[in-house]
């Protein structure tokens, strides 16, 4: 309730190191229309007196706090946990872990090479050891637990490593580096600036980017890169990376920039608020475009209306990757294709369907992956499940589930399958209109109605006609607002019932729930027809 406050009342002794971890926000992290918003959990530990020994209300980014204490005296002792601004509601729940536990509050370095054994110092409070080894021997790049009772993020990459070397501060004393490479750093004390130097040519295309908030270091990167006379070619503060998960504070930084002559060239790297300690390490790649990518399905679970099934693959672009990829089922049983299966060049997302045949055994786990030709070479990346999550009206997050879910929504698909019977993809010229046939099964013949589900700009369908088994339907393009070569699917909605074109019931069914969706339509716009 508002203006609640808790307190638990415990004995402990003289030099106890005392960690009171508050578990809240990450208990409840999608509050998307919540009012007032999230729990700001705060603590307090006071003595048998009353007095006010400490009081958190975060841990460094993280809104949900850590309390740490020295015991002065043996004794009793309250732990006091409220809201901030004293709010409450039935989602401000929860946990607190009290005693002299271990709590990591930094590593160095935040990653190594793959295939190697890294030996990593690790600090904070009551820890048995102050280093791990890491084994990265058969691991493959990405960020991995760096111990199986340590919840820390480690990074592996297949770069060359290096750690910096002070004295570093300055464009008179920079660290050289033979480029690729990864630098493992701390800004070591508030006010430190690390600058490192490099030899480009005319045109070469470098990317620098920062690894360390989404490690669990406290930096907040700013990057520069600059020429020999001192002049800036490049700045970035905060880069959002749309597969971190929760973070709502983008802070670490990527720059990319073409080199515009020959000669030596320094990158920059500083904290944005000029603070700094051993906590704030980093590791920071300086190389050449590195063109990746990677895939979400959302939503998590596919609801079955019809024999389809709609959902989106976002595709997370990596070092100017801009090609097409081609997405395909792995090892799925008979009875399921897919529909739209290309996320066309330069797009970051495309909406598709899967069609599921009458003899499909329902529900079922699905694993979807992508293809591209990155360099000469076929890349293949799996396409995660996910799901779009909100905060507090504002932060959107694609956060990853466990599997892919495919069930039934109501009756199971009907026997005949809808089937798209114009030739793919559908050539649809500006300023022209094009007419696609498609089978449907009796059930949807007849009293039922069609509609285009958020279609590109000056993309409308027309007229709908009954051929025999199915509809033929028109869809227009308008001149000038869809541009020759623009590529996507169609997405269409079976809807009940005629739709009226005037009067109240014409704006109900607008609101109208479909029955089913046809398969996913791929286009391309065509130039005019003459």
């Amino acid at each position: 309730m508002p203006g609640d406050v808790d307190r638990y009342r415990f004995r402990a002794r003289r030099g106890q190191n005392l960690l009171a971890i508050v578990a809240a926000r990450r208990l409840m992290p999608y509050l998307a229309d919540g009012v007032p918003g999230w729990f700001q959990a705060t603590l307090a530990l006071y003595d048998a007196a009353g007095k006010e020994l400490a009081y958190v209300d975060d841990y460094r980014f993280d809104p949900d706090p850590v309390l740490h204490c020295v015991i002065p005296a043996d004794g009793e002792y309250v732990i006091e946990i409220k809201d901030a601004i004293y709010r409450g509601r039935e989602d401000f729940v929860y946990r607190i872990a009290l005693g002299e536990l271990p709590f990591v509050t930094g590593v160095f370095p935040l990653g190594g090479r793959a295939g190697q054994r890294i030996d990593v110092s690790v600090y904070g409070w009551n820890l048995p050891l102050g280093r791990v080894m890491m084994d990265a021997r058969e691991l493959a790049p990405g960020i991995h637990s760096l111990a199986p009772r340590l919840n820390v993020p480690f990074a592996v990459d297949e770069l060359p490593e290096s750690t910096e070397q002070e004295p570093n501060n300055s464009t008179s004393a920079p660290q050289l580096l033979e480029l690729p490479a990864i630098i493992n750093g701390r800004i070591a004390q508030p006010g430190d600036r690390d600058v490192f130097c490099f030899d480009g040519r005319e045109g070469d295309r470098i990317v620098a980017e920062v690894l360390a908030r989404r490690l669990g270091s406290p930096l907040d990167s700013v990057l520069i890169l600059t020429d020999g006379k001192g002049t800036q070619l490049a700045f970035n503060d905060d880069f959002e990376d749309k597969g971190a998960g929760l973070i709502t504070h983008h802070a670490d930084s990527l720059l990319s920039a073409t080199l515009p002559a020959a000669g030596r060239y320094y990158v920059h790297l500083a904290d944005v608020q000029d603070k700094g300690g051993t906590e704030y390490a980093y590791r920071l790649r300086i190389s050449p475009p590195r063109p990746d990518f990677a895939l979400r399905v959302v939503p998590s679970s596919l609801s079955v209306r019809g024999g389809t099934a709609l959902f989106t693959v976002h595709a997370l672009r990596a070092d100017g990757f801009a090609g097409p990829i081609d997405l395909a089922l792995k090892n799925a049983p008979s009875g399921f294709t897919l529909d739209g299966a290309r996320i066309p060049a330069g797009q970051d997302s495309i909406r598709m369907t899967l069609s599921v045949a009458g003899a499909a055994e329902l529900p079922a786990s699905l694993m979807i992956e992508g293809r591209a030709d990155i360099g000469g070479r076929t890349v293949t990346r799996p396409a995660l499940p996910a799901d779009e999550m909100m905060q507090a009206f504002a932060y959107r997050h694609l956060v990853c589930a466990q599997e892919l879910v495919v069930a039934p929504a109501g009756r199971l698909q009907p026997r005949v399958a809808v089937r798209v019977l114009t030739p793919l993809p559908v050539r649809l010229p500006a300023g022209g209109e094009v007419r696609i046939r498609v089978a449907l099964p009796p059930a949807m013949l007849g009293n039922t109605q069609l509609e285009l589900s958020e279609p590109p700009d000056g993309v409308t369908l027309g007229s709908i006609t009954s051929i025999r088994g199915g509809l033929e339907f028109a869809i227009h393009c308008q001149a000038g607002k869809a541009a020759p070569g623009m590529e996507g699917n169609l997405i269409v909605n079976v809807l009940p019932g005629r739709a009226p074109t005037t009067g109240a019931q014409a704006a109900q069914n607008v609101r109208r729930a479909p029955i089913a969706c046809l398969p996913a339509i791929p286009f391309v716009v065509t130039a005019p027809t003459r």
